[in-house]
């Protein structure tokens, strides 16, 4: 809607507007949540009225969004109703000096609409001081620039405003303005458009040059400038969406270890190399790729324990190399909340392979979002280490790929509370699983073969919220790879989603349990082991739903493994075979998994 054509085929009569009485602008008092009363300007005209708003309609002018907040309706006919969050000319001359720049005109006007689309939400009028009430403390709404805005009640009884790339929160007023088209809240602050890639972000930020050299040099300044890619499949055209995650370092930290350049960075490397052979440009790269995710990950994320654990592994882009992050407290503070209880507010801090490098911290406040992932800070350069054996939740549903599909088909990915209806997408062809469907398929029609889905409360011990469901029918199966895994003993546990439907898995009650077939680093889908070789590929035949003693829904654990033992530290492959013939004959037969635990045998 904000593209310049729309601008250009707006009606010239919007321009014109009748002057309403000064009086009737006159703001009441906070407390009342008042507003102003207008008898037809719209919302770009209003704030023409007001001196606090003198930059920002600049902005609007420079960027050609000034007639679309004038206009009552689309080309289709379809009204315009805006909420606009207008920066005052102090909140930008604020953010004019954070980005180096003297106005808007050195930013560009591609970046000028960015900058309003973010700003600005095209839907119902946002009455906040209504919508706001004793069971409602949070709103979230989609901006024009597609980003997430987060609104919530601030201590000075107005509202703070944050979105999905800028979580330092802007005050927005409580009073608003009423336009003809809309509302118009003060914004002190400007929430930075949604403009750059990852590469982008760590580029144009003051202190990163070593780490963008680094990029450069590897040729990650290309792959991480990529946000999708278009191939045509027999004439199908199929568009596949990036996203990284890096953990920056910054030239001071860098500094603080004795590293001032892209030289002394392959220096060091070179230094801590086991492998002599191994040259320094191949030990740069493995560097970088260390320092990145294949997938977005925000701070929530990032640093998100599994039940009382203190420690997490993650598996980096490095080929086989992890990392290691621990949580520890900092402090506890307490304050009393609105009914004199008392509420502890815990801080904590995450470090990174704590007994290799001290001070390898996350920068908690240093998330940024961007275009294709997440940037954030590291105090500490973050050399390869290979950490100690340490709990692995495997999460069978994070993948990137699953998080682009659901993207790409808009059903929320990993949410973050319990949803009200589940949304199913089907994994069968995504180059993340080898699916294989039983020669008389399955009768169940709830799923198809192989699917991820998101959890209701009855579910929300769920991992993330969402589990995938093996539907492929008698003899199906479905390969995957695990996150790497420290070499060493381990006790693997898989926990699943028990329905009503599976109390024919649990009683056996026309089934054999569910009874499935579990093969670990099978050469290939075909290949058939001898009985000799069973065990050298952990064959396990088993029916965890057997081990459910209650019949009410939740995630129940089952073990698979008692100990078995992984000589190298690696990725490994996953393959479960259907083996209950009930999967092609009855319609409630389905195994619903959630994620499989991987805990150190000392």
């Amino acid at each position: 809607m904000f593209s310049k054509a729309s601008v250009l085929a707006l009606p010239l009569c919007l321009a014109c507007f009748a002057s309403c009485d000064e009086d009737i602008w006159k703001l009441k008092d906070d407390s009342e949540g008042a507003y102003v009363l207008t008898e037809g300007l719209p919302a770009a005209s209003m704030l023409e009225e007001y001196e606090k708003f003198t930059e920002w309609v600049n902005v609007l002018r420079y960027s050609d969004t000034y007639s679309v907040l004038n206009s009552m309706n689309d080309g289709s006919g379809t009204a315009h109703t805006f909420t606009i969050f207008a920066p005052t000319n102090e909140a930008l001359q604020s953010y004019y000096q954070e980005k180096g720049v003297t106005g808007i005109e050195q930013l560009g006007v591609d970046y000028a609409a960015a900058l309003v689309k973010t700003m600005v939400y095209d839907g119902d009028s946002l009455k906040l001081t209504e919508l706001f009430t004793a069971d409602v403390d949070s709103l979230q709404y989609k901006s024009e620039s597609d980003e997430y805005l987060y609104i919530k009640v601030d201590t000075t009884g107005g509202f703070s405003l944050t979105s999905q790339s800028v979580s330092d929160a802007k005050h927005i007023s409580r009073n608003y303005i009423e336009c003809s088209n809309g509302f118009v809240y003060t914004a002190d602050g400007v929430l930075s458009p949604l403009v750059e890639t990852v590469y982008e972000r760590v580029a144009s930020s003051s202190g990163f040059s070593i780490m963008t050299a680094a990029l450069q040099a590897t040729g990650y300044d290309q792959r991480l400038s990529v946000v999708a890619d278009t191939t045509y499949v027999l004439g199908a055209r199929h568009i596949t969406n990036y996203y990284y995650t890096l953990l920056n370092v910054s030239d001071q930290t860098y500094a603080d270890n004795g590293i001032n350049s892209l030289d002394d960075l392959k220096s060091a490397l070179l230094a801590r190399s086991s492998t002599p052979e191994v040259g320094a440009d191949s030990l740069l790269k493995q560097y970088v790729q260390y320092h990145l995710f294949d997938a977005s990950y925000n701070t929530a994320s990032l640093t998100q324990m599994v039940g009382v654990d203190t420690v997490r592994i993650w598996g980096s882009m490095a080929p086989n190399q992890i990392m290691m992050i621990s949580r520890s407290i900092q402090g506890i503070t307490t304050s009393l909340a609105a009914d004199s209880t008392e509420v502890a507010d815990t801080t904590y801090v995450y470090y990174f392979n704590t007994d290799d490098i001290a001070n390898q911290t996350l920068v908690l406040n240093s998330a940024q979002l961007c275009k294709n992932g997440y940037v954030h800070e590291v105090k500490g350069w973050l050399p390869v280490y290979e950490p100690k054996q340490t709990t692995v939740v495997w999460d069978l549903a994070d993948y990137s790929e699953v998080r682009n599909l659901c993207l790409k088909n808009e059903i929320t990915y990993q949410p973050a509370e319990a949803v009200n209806t589940e949304s199913k997408i089907d994994l069968s062809s995504l180059s993340s699983f080898t699916v294989v469907d039983g020669n008389d398929g399955s009768a169940n029609s709830s799923y198809s073969s192989f699917c991820y889905v998101t959890c209701k409360s009855n579910l929300k011990n769920c991992l993330n919220l969402d589990r995938v469901v093996l539907n492929m029918g008698y003899l199906g199966s479905v390969s995957m790879n695990t996150p790497t895994l420290v070499k060493g003993k381990y006790k693997v546990t898989i926990s699943m989603a028990y329905l009503t439907d599976h109390t024919i898995l649990r009683t056996c009650n026309g089934t054999k349990g569910g009874m499935m077939r579990v093969w670990i680093d099978l050469p290939t889908s075909d290949y058939a082991p001898t009985t000799d070789e069973w065990e050298k590929y952990h064959k396990l035949d088993c029916a965890p739903y057997t081990t459910i003693t209650k019949s009410l829904p939740g995630v129940y654990e089952a073990v698979l493994y008692d100990e078995i033992e992984f000589t190298e530290t690696a990725s490994h492959s996953f393959k479960f075979v259907i083996m209950d013939p009930a999967a092609s004959t009855s319609s409630k037969f389905s195994l619903q998994f959630d994620a499989i635990t991987f805990t150190p045998i000392e």
